[in-house]
């Protein structure tokens, strides 16, 4: 067991809780294929993006290290079209190849970026997709204190957008040692690391800066 399935089998529920009410599939609906039978969700996490994908896919596969996180899909997220498997991005292993192939705040918990990427477009069919979604810092790990003070600031419009019950709970995660921990591990990309790795593994990619994030979509043409 790796130290991110320690964590995050640690912050499950409440980070199903948090995510479910932040959820924002637009990016990955927004980019699906013309051809919709399969798709694969790397780092499916609690199971929010490949329960959406479902409604649109015949076939959705998600994927993650975590079994108290597969758990939670199984549990809160599962339709009659979706597999949950317990897997490691960084070892793909499928008979059958996908339409698309998405992956949301996973990669920046992956060692070998180059390795997978080889493994995704392998397994992507004509003219399908790949769409990632990651986070984007100039700061490698950034300091605890900065996450602390993220969420006092946070804490007055998440009132205002989901009530006081609710933006206490997320208040709770985010400042949580478990919670704390796992961000402390966490090293990100700066912009331009973006373009150079990126670009290289997934040549004539599109490139999406938003805010927090940068999503990258690559079509096998």
């Amino acid at each position: 067991m790796n130290t991110t399935e320690i964590q995050f089998d640690r912050v499950a529920e409440e980070y199903d809780f948090v995510a479910s009410l932040m959820n924002d599939n637009t990016f990955f609906i927004s980019n699906m294929p013309s051809k919709k039978e399969r798709v694969l969700d790397i780092g499916c996490g609690s199971g929010l993006l490949a329960d959406e994908l479902s409604t649109y896919f015949n076939e959705v596969i998600g994927i993650d290290i975590s079994n108290e996180m597969l758990e939670v899909a199984k549990r809160k997220h599962q339709r009659s079209n979706i597999t949950y498997l317990n897997m490691d991005a960084e070892y793909l292993s499928f008979g059958n190849k996908f339409d698309y192939i998405v992956s949301r705040t996973t990669f920046h918990h992956l060692n070998n970026i180059s390795s997978i990427i080889r493994q995704m477009k392998e397994l992507v069919n004509d003219d399908g997709k790949i769409v990632i979604l990651d986070n984007v810092s100039e700061i490698e790990t950034l300091p605890r204190y900065v996450y602390i003070l993220g969420a006092i600031q946070e804490f007055i419009p998440h009132c205002v957008r989901f009530g006081i019950k609710n933006a206490m709970r997320i208040f709770k995660h985010n400042i949580s040692k478990p919670w704390l921990e796992h961000l402390a591990s966490d090293k990100y990309l700066s912009e331009q690391s973006y373009y150079d790795i990126y670009g290289q593994l997934l040549p004539n990619c599109k490139f999406y800066k938003m805010g927090w994030a940068i999503g990258i979509i690559w079509e096998n043409q």
